[in-house]
């Protein structure tokens, strides 16, 4: 089963795209599931009734999360329904999702560490990695998203070596905030089984998954 696990839509100030656009092209694009990670925004009851409304009519699943800025980095976060002051720090964040059984992903991981189409020695690549290595990140995420679709080839290739370095558990997605985004970068599941939140997030912790690139 092939599921986008970051997409943003007008719920989000940096987003143009509305629910029935990103499912549309999505399935389009062969994509069996999407998920809404909309930033520090969470899917209420009326939200949700459209989702389910959407994913009946395009035939796509829809699976609702969220995207949280912590001071250490942004946290692709299923499970928890709503926003608590103090999310910011990632320690209380991964305590929230735990009581929530939830799963958190680490979401372009070379966010302030790599420069789009920048250039270094051997060295000094391995040096970023080293640091980057050692971030408290790790205690608590259950995967890094080491493709992202609005990444440069070079910054996913530094979260691929930084999860290899790791051993963490890799995932791909398209971080859609604009028509053109949809659908470049998804994660294969070796499951079809996964019909609902519950589900992906018990498949997210199993780690039977890999990037997939769409396009």
């Amino acid at each position: 089963m092939i599921i986008d696990l970051h997409c943003h839509s007008v719920h989000s100030d940096d987003s143009l795209l509305s629910f029935e656009e990103i499912a549309r092209q999505s399935k389009e694009k062969g994509i069996d599931g999407v998920c809404i990670t909309d930033h520090e925004t969470f899917v209420d009851s009326n939200v949700l009734e459209e989702l389910g409304s959407i994913s009946n009519q395009i035939n796509i699943r829809i699976f609702e999360g969220a995207e949280i800025n912590t001071d250490v980095g942004h946290i692709i976060t299923f499970g928890i329904k709503e926003y608590k002051f103090g999310m910011h720090n990632l320690k209380f964040l991964y305590e929230q999702v735990a009581i929530n059984k939830g799963a958190m992903i680490w979401a372009h991981p070379y966010r302030r560490i790599i420069n789009d189409n920048e250039t270094m020695t051997p060295e000094e690549f391995q040096k970023r990695l080293d640091q980057t290595a050692k971030s408290e990140i790790f205690n608590y995420v259950d995967a890094i998203e080491v493709n992202n679709g609005r990444g440069s080839d070079f910054q996913n290739h530094f979260s691929k070596k930084l999860a290899q370095l790791t051993r963490s558990k890799m995932t791909g997605a398209s971080d859609c905030h604009l028509t053109k985004d949809i659908g470049t970068w998804a994660t294969e599941f070796e499951t079809d089984d996964i019909d609902n939140t519950i589900q992906l997030i018990y498949e997210i912790k199993k780690g039977k998954y890999k990037p997939l690139k769409i396009n």
